[in-house]
């Protein structure tokens, strides 16, 4: 007889869901299972679907038996379609390569905060997946107290477990020393697309410092989201490169916004639209609003991974510039818009931050320069008060 189950609301957006599990070994009864699921009642019916579809084709584990291996492979397939592709695979690759090997026989309900700190310790000494000697670093042992911290907290709002083990060691993790940020003066910033200007890689670099874009919101501009007569640039989409895919998606923060290019900027991608049109025609491809502004010679697009390192050794190979990576010309971007005098709500805007909070957090180094200007501003507006006071008296 195919199973059963029913689904009760519990609070606005709480929905449990209770199925049958077959009867114990034991006593002969007939054993329940009850879920929470948040979200709507099509998302509970979905999931109740899901699990009693588990128990047709023999792959559904009794949730007070399951394992941390069985979980963890679980809450993979329940967020595939929920976060980026390369955020999934980055997901997958700490889970297959450390939190399962480490804790898949463990019995999911029996994971314990001080079976979970002994191993964040003994990544700290070991488990390079290079071979090399030493542990994994402060950041990538941050990453797999992210994953295995998300994992549980499904875990948790699906009554499989009752608390989170992880949560206890929030406060105890490796501290992440920011790495001093790499930008290039104005003066260094003119050079270096002056050396571009005969290359492919003009493009894409005179994008970033004009705009601040990312590498992937750049390959995916097309000259639809160029408006030469506004002077602007719309950031609606981005490239993702996957090991297995390139594919279009939101901006990072899911949010559009729009930049107002500097006059340089305009010229030089009024020119690249007429060049590339004849190029394009050349080859019997007509320019539309769909080109890609960064495509490849055929329109189609460049992989961003390709960019990357068409340009790490295009900067190794020159002695005159500091060492930057691509990314690095978004920081000079910003760098210089602060350094300016630019307002910080203006600069997140442009560089499509989610905060204020978090533009002025990545570039405080800039501050005490604006501190200095502003110090010297109050320090002109008294004198000239002062002055004034005298003056009339």
């Amino acid at each position: 007889m195919r199973p059963v189950g029913h689904i009760r609301q519990r609070s606005c957006g709480s929905w449990e869901l209770r199925y049958s599990i077959g009867r114990s070994s034991e006593t002969g009864r007939r054993r329940v299972a009850t879920v929470t699921v948040r979200g709507t009642r099509k998302d509970a019916e979905r999931e109740l679907r899901r699990l009693l579809r588990t128990q047709d084709t023999g792959e559904h584990v009794d949730p007070t038996r399951m394992t941390a291996a069985q979980w963890l492979n679980q809450w993979l397939g329940l967020i595939r379609d929920s976060v980026s592709g390369k955020t999934y695979e980055r997901y997958a690759e700490l889970a297959n390569n450390f939190l399962i090997p480490e804790f898949g026989q463990v019995r999911l309900s029996r994971l314990t905060p001080a079976q979970i700190q002994a191993s964040y310790a003994k990544w700290s000494m070991e488990g390079r997946r290079d071979g090399k000697p030493g542990g994994l670093s402060p950041l990538t042992r941050r990453h797999i107290h992210r994953v295995l911290r998300s994992a549980l907290t499904r875990a948790v709002e699906l009554q499989i477990i009752a608390r989170n083990p992880s949560d206890p060691l929030r406060k105890t993790l490796p501290k992440v020393e920011r790495r001093e940020m790499k930008t290039l003066s104005d003066d260094q910033t003119n050079s270096l697309l002056g050396i571009l200007s005969d290359s492919r890689l003009y493009w894409p670099c005179l994008i970033a410092v004009a705009a601040g874009m990312r590498r992937g919101e750049i390959l995916a501009l097309r000259w639809k989201h160029v408006d030469f007569d506004q002077e602007t640039v719309r950031v609606v989409e981005s490239l993702e490169q996957t090991k297995k895919t390139l594919r279009f998606k939101t901006p990072k923060t899911d949010r559009f916004r729009s930049i107002v290019l500097p006059s340089y900027a305009v010229r030089e991608l009024k020119r690249l639209k007429k060049e590339q049109a004849e190029a394009l025609l050349a080859l019997g491809v007509r320019q539309t609003g769909e080109t890609l502004v960064c495509g490849r010679a055929d329109g189609e697009p460049h992989q961003p991974r390709s960019l990357t390192h068409e340009f790490a050794a295009f900067m190794a190979s020159r002695k005159d510039l500091p060492r930057i990576r691509f990314h690095d010309l978004r920081h000079t971007h910003a760098t210089q818009l602060l350094s300016a005098g630019v307002h910080p709500k203006v600069a997140q805007e442009r560089l499509g931050h989610s905060t204020v909070t978090t533009t002025m957090d990545l570039y405080s180094h800039v501050m005490p320069t604006l501190q200095s200007e502003a110090a010297q501003r109050l320090d002109e507006a008294f004198q000239r008060a002062k002055t004034a006071a005298s003056t009339a008296t």
